[in-house]
């Protein structure tokens, strides 16, 4: 689940959810060659100083500050207390910078491993913590290689990016719970656009138990290989907002950043890891969009899954709107590439927090792929000839 970020959440439970951003956050700016010192108070009132990048900036002074570990601070008017521009440019923190800051912030009971690309911070043991670089690295490398030929502008991620590996389901949710709100019970990982971080726990946990080897950990999953899908939705999130596939804060709409998250996270059942493959059929969403399929109503459907992100944020329709979006993502990428291409290339341009409404997102999609009427015809025939 992601903040959209955060997946099936509820908006009101959304941390710093873009939307509650954008009603202060009135002008937006590219981010700036130098770093900026910032003092404030933070929401309990404490002093605090943190150096970063400002990204956006209000007409009232209010500003969203981009963290030298890839964190987006909201900051109102009136928690600033001072901003010193400095010298030196905006650096993000090193992979060795930001393992300390880790280890500094969730204590000696967790360890740091790092890959080319993740810095994971985990309690649940270096084995478990190499499975989950290792799958992660490997998807880094799918995903590029799957948009290479699309002539999309992606780049390697600014920031090492970070992965929170709990021990077990019960700290999990404790920390979402403080992190993101109540409304995360029963979820199995998340990415959160402010924090940038993607938190997992362990899977083969039970009952204080755990395995002790790779061949162990893969034999434990191999046995729920749509766990594993979570892990490599979540992580598709992060990758995506952070090689500029997406653009963080920016118009992205549901049906896209988690219909290609669902398109990448298809559960290999016959590989013992659990996940190989890319672009594959998703055994657990076509089954729901099926039922769906059979009393949804045609472009009115189609129309309203563009338009807002109304139907993921809402317990009755989640399930719905996410096999719908996974079955729209699925025939775009698979019979109509280059115009996907194309529709990413001009969510890519957009700018952080410009939000242009219902009637927009219709309008450009409508731009690239045609009638609605006409494509939901073939939308539908396609996904029947599917198994």
């Amino acid at each position: 689940m992601v903040d959209p970020s955060i997946d099936l959440l509820p908006a009101a439970t959304r941390p710093i959810c873009v939307r509650s951003i954008a009603y202060l956050l009135l002008l937006c700016s590219t981010l700036g060659a130098k770093a900026v010192r910032v003092t404030f108070v933070d929401e309990q009132q404490q002093p605090q100083t943190k150096t970063g990048s400002i990204v956006v900036e209000a007409q009232d002074g209010g500003i969203v500050l981009l963290l030298r570990d890839g964190q987006l601070l909201n900051l109102p008017p009136q928690r600033i207390r001072s901003k010193k521009p400095l010298a030196d440019p905006f650096r993000p923190l090193s992979t060795a910078e930001l393992s300390q800051q880790l280890t500094s912030e969730f204590g000696e009971d967790f360890q740091v491993v790092t890959t080319q690309h993740y810095v994971l911070c985990t309690n649940a043991g270096p084995h478990y913590a190499r499975w989950c670089g290792a799958l992660l690295e490997r998807l880094m490398k799918s995903l590029h290689t799957h948009w290479k030929s699309a002539r999309l502008k992606l780049h390697k991620p600014q920031f090492p990016l970070t992965a929170i590996v709990f021990s077990n389901a019960q700290q999990f949710a404790n920390y979402a719970a403080k992190d993101i709100g109540p409304g995360s019970a029963g979820v199995k990982g998340y990415y959160s656009i402010p924090s940038n971080r993607v938190v997992l726990y362990d899977l083969t946990e039970r009952s204080g138990q755990r395995a002790q080897s790779t061949a162990e950990i893969v034999r434990s999953v191999s046995r729920a290989p749509f766990n594993v899908a979570t892990v490599v939705h979540e992580a598709t999130h992060q990758i995506a907002f952070n090689n500029g596939l997406h653009v963080r804060l920016a118009d992205n709409p549901l049906w896209l950043t988690e219909g290609m998250a669902m398109y990448f996270e298809t559960p290999d059942l016959k590989n013992r890891a659990g996940w190989r493959t890319v672009g594959k059929i998703n055994p657990f969403r076509i089954g729901v969009f099926r039922n769906f399929a059979a009393q949804r109503r045609g472009p009115d459907s189609l129309s309203s899954l563009l338009s807002t992100d109304q139907r993921f944020t809402q317990a009755e329709t989640a399930g719905d709107a996410y096999a719908e979006a996974w079955a729209l993502n699925y025939f775009l990428i698979k019979s109509r590439r280059k115009e996907y291409a194309q529709y990413l290339r001009l969510l890519q341009a957009k700018q952080p927090l410009d939000w242009g409404g219902p009637q927009q997102r219709l309008a450009e999609f409508q731009e690239i792929f045609g009638d609605l009427g006409t494509l939901d015809k073939q939308f539908i025939n396609y996904m029947r000839r599917q198994r």
